[in-house]
């Protein structure tokens, strides 16, 4: 591996040699990146072995890392590594688009307005040889957020939480002088840490920003199947940052119900419209009532207040007419409000010692 490369060598590189070899220093500095072989890879995640995989992204796959001490600093450091892989059934990419893919999102990593953000990956490296390209992330994986909504170890605090905490970054991402739109939103992109911070992780279809406009090939590419805006898809015409506001609608309206689109069932088509979160929710859905799982009702958290103004919240962002949907700002906003946010100092146990409260038996 080469340690240390700047950004601007990195922007003019095209395909490494495979015989690039170890050098440099033992410590990383901040703004320099680490160029990896398709070898050194293959040792942090163990040949790629299926028990290090973490998920399945648009454009590739997820695994567990881990970076021996003494290769780029003292000590040994859990990672995650994404490739991007050329037989991908959700990608319409050939070798040297795969090449740009990496080449943007290094470009939007690293620079300044979005490097250190709590909820984007922090690159450590990349590799981008003929055969391999993939990136290391300085993050020691929980799962990907399509693993874990199901699953009852996340709390409704800690729902909650994921979803400001995602929602504030998009509100960021919106928020720039060129709105950067991700257009790829969905549960198999979003990895969380061990304190259950969400953190974006891939880039593929992103505009905007340092990035630019939405290129040709872009616009070919399907979004993710499940957080597809349905006016774009049915309509056309230019993707808008309303369309990240619709993504993020399925994924709270999930979080909060443990919903999830069943990616196993994506070869049969005649199945995925009743496995679609949001077709689910405004089936279920009536005025002032919560779309929260029962279980979720139990936390002592939990608010009957905060799961209808959630859920109200969550419906307005997958309505159908985009000016109908609200601003990431004004999701924030709404969140911010909620009562979880200001007990999170309370110490007491998990589950609440009474019975859930019914939230008008919405949610089984």
């Amino acid at each position: 591996m080469i340690k240390g490369l700047a950004l601007e060598q990195v922007l003019t590189l095209y395909i490494l040699p495979s015989s690039i070899t170890g050098l440099g220093s033992n410590m990383m500095e901040s703004s320099n990146l680490v160029v990896f072989t398709s070898e050194d890879l293959k040792s942090l995640t163990n040949s790629f072995n299926q028990k290090n995989l973490i998920g399945v992204t648009q454009f590739g796959k997820l695994y567990k890392g881990w970076i021996k001490p003494g290769l780029i600093c003292t000590q040994g450091r859990d990672v995650t590594v994404k490739i991007w892989d050329q037989k991908s059934n959700f990608s319409n990419l050939v070798s040297d688009e795969y090449f740009m893919a990496v080449k943007e999102e290094v470009q939007f990593l690293t620079q300044p307005k979005t490097n250190g953000h709590p909820n984007l990956v922090k690159l450590i490296g990349f590799c981008c040889e003929k055969e391999l390209k993939g990136v290391v992330y300085d993050l020691n994986p929980r799962g990907t957020l399509h693993n874990l909504i199901l699953k009852d170890d996340l709390s409704w605090t800690q729902r909650a939480n994921i979803i400001l905490q995602f929602a504030r970054l998009l509100e960021f991402l919106h928020a720039q002088d060129k709105p950067y739109v991700v257009l790829n939103i969905c549960g198999s992109h979003v990895t969380l840490d061990w304190d259950c911070n969400p953190k974006l992780c891939d880039f593929g279809l992103i505009s905007g920003g340092i990035i630019g406009d939405i290129n040709a090939l872009k616009k070919q590419i399907p979004m993710p199947i499940g957080y597809v805006d349905p006016f774009f898809a049915a309509k056309g015409g230019y993707w808008q940052t309303s369309c990240d506001v619709f993504s993020f609608g399925v994924i709270l309206l999930g979080l909060i119900s443990k919903r999830v689109l069943d990616l196993e069932k994506l070869d049969r088509p005649e199945e995925i419209p009743n496995n679609l979160v949001q077709f689910w929710a405004k089936n279920e859905y009536r005025p002032n009532c919560s779309l929260v799982h029962k279980s979720l009702r139990e936390d002592w958290g939990y608010n009957p207040q905060d799961g209808g103004a959630i859920t109200e919240m969550g419906m307005r962002c997958i309505e159908f007419f985009p000016m109908n949907r609200p601003t990431m700002k004004d999701v924030v906003k709404c969140l911010e409000g909620l009562l979880i946010f200001q007990r999170l100092g309370d110490t007491r146990p998990n589950k609440r010692e009474k019975k859930y409260h019914s939230d008008c038996e919405m949610a089984a």
